[in-house]
């Protein structure tokens, strides 16, 4: 059964004009911060934003914030053919339960594209809606590894 949070976020993805940003911070204003990809910094500070609401639920619940102890790690990405893939390890997996955070539902507005599954903005943004999303939100086809 799919929550009400969930339900929320996929009507608004289904409108075609919102962003998402997942955290597990709860905050009025998301600022400008550096993004990373591989442990390298990845362009200037910024705010991150996606199209797709499970990519901001997956971010999220399974943000290294939420979790205690050594390999606790996850990734996510896009499969060239359109495909979303999501990796969690299996000391991860065993700590999901009762693990919450937010989604931010952001106006589509003065961002850019850098890749198929990220946008980002350039200055803070206040969200339109902030929705609390729990482990039970999570993707379906999240992969162990």
């Amino acid at each position: 059964m799919i929550s009400y949070a969930k339900k929320r976020l996929l009507k608004f993805e289904r409108d075609g004009k919102f962003l998402f940003h997942g955290s597990p911070f709860l905050v009025e204003e998301l600022i400008l911060k550096q993004p990373f990809n591989s442990n390298k910094k990845d362009g200037n500070p910024c705010v991150s934003a996606t199209e797709l609401a499970e990519v901001a639920i997956f971010r999220a619940i399974t943000h290294e914030a939420n979790f205690s102890g050594g390999g606790c790690d996850s990734s996510f990405g896009y499969i060239p053919g359109g495909r979303i893939y999501f990796t969690v390890t299996r000391e991860l997996l065993e700590q999901l339960n009762g693990k919450m955070g937010y989604v931010y539902v952001l106006p589509w507005k003065e961002c850019f594209r850098v890749s198929p599954i990220e946008l980002r903005f350039e200055q803070n943004i206040r969200p339109i809606e902030v929705i609390t999303v729990s482990a039970e939100d999570l993707p379906n086809d999240i992969k162990v590894r």
